[in-house]
């Protein structure tokens, strides 16, 4: 069983804040877990294969150089963290001495087949590439599966009419970009029928942009989907997670969103790091039981760290809240 406690805060407690905990072993994974002098590690994918969590390990070494490692877990909290890096930048123009690297990964689970989706840093953008294993020991590079310019991309768990579906963010400037988007496919590498899901500004918490963070986790009421959102400040930019419902049998219908965000930068580990002000949520995870989830989230771009989460309560507060589009109060 995991040791979970509520955030600890010295603020006024809040009553539209009770359904998600931080675990008490926060952070659960930090640079001096890694198997070799590491910078950090944060905003890294993780499922459910039989009784072990495996995580794509999203981290740095003490050069800044980028590995994806294979991570397991017995009780979603301490995991074995292998040596081998599964993925590395592209050693080719616009990429080649570009400074992120590869980053931002998320799992899906599909036709046999755990898709792993990162983020390619460029000079002229981020891309999308996809990998593809059945076992986490060997992989299948896939290519490419978006145009220069994208930052984040989920891949739902089933088709849809015979089309697999993802959310994305084309990552744009300011006013002129930072929504989500809803896509189709009839082979996870050409993408089209692109369509608006959801625009950022429903809320100041999610103002300057929002980003798909975990795959949709399929319930009995609609595709729960945990977001990250951002509000720009005076001294920067804020990362929280919020929360909406999908249409089971069409996901371009936002049925049910919350108002507040989920989680917001609150602890010590979540201000302080390589980006300070971060909870960037990466993985939703079955949990202990039928009604939890584990949620993984990048803290500060430094660390990972689990919260967990009632479904059902979830599903309720969007509903409760209704679709929370623009224009609406």
């Amino acid at each position: 069983m995991i040791a979970l406690k509520p955030a600890e805060s010295s603020r006024r407690p809040r009553a539209d804040q009770p359904m998600i905990a931080r675990s008490a072993h926060n952070p659960i994974i930090t640079a001096a877990h890694l198997p070799f002098a590491g910078q950090c590690c944060f905003n890294s994918g993780a499922v459910r294969v039989g009784k072990e969590i495996v995580m794509v390990l999203n981290c740095w070494d003490a050069e800044w150089i980028p590995h994806f490692l294979i991570a397991r877990s017995k009780d979603g909290i301490h995991f074995d963290i292998g040596t081998k890096t599964i993925a590395t930048p592209p050693n080719e123009y616009p990429y080649i001495g570009h400074g992120d690297g590869i980053f931002d990964t998320r799992i899906t689970t599909l036709d046999g087949f755990h898709y792993i989706t990162y983020n390619v840093s460029s000079a002229l953008g981020g891309r999308i590439r996809l990998i593809r294993t059945a076992d986490f020991e060997s992989f299948d590079d896939l290519g490419f599966i978006t145009s220069i310019d994208h930052r984040n991309c989920v891949i739902f768990p089933q088709k849809f009419n015979g089309l697999y579906a993802r959310l994305e963010r084309p990552n744009g400037e300011g006013s002129t970009g930072g929504d989500i988007y809803l896509s189709y496919s009839p082979d996870l590498i050409y993408w089209g029928k692109t369509q608006l899901l959801l625009q950022k500004s429903t809320r100041y918490w999610e103002s300057e942009k929002i980003g798909p963070g975990a795959p949709p986790v399929r319930t009995d009421a609609g595709w729960l989907v945990l977001y990250h959102g951002c509000r720009k400040h005076m001294n920067g930019i804020m990362y929280n997670a919020g929360a909406m419902l999908l249409d089971l049998e069409d996901p371009s219908k936002v049925i049910g969103k919350m108002r507040a965000c989920l989680m917001w930068p609150e602890e010590e580990y979540e201000f302080r790091g390589n980006v300070p002000q971060v909870v960037f949520p990466t993985a939703a995870v079955a949990g202990n039981h039928a009604d939890e989830l584990f949620v993984y989230y990048g803290a500060a771009d430094s660390s990972i760290c689990l919260a967990t989460v009632s479904i059902s309560a979830l599903v309720e507060r969007c509903l409760a809240d209704g679709p929370c589009l623009p224009g609406q109060p």
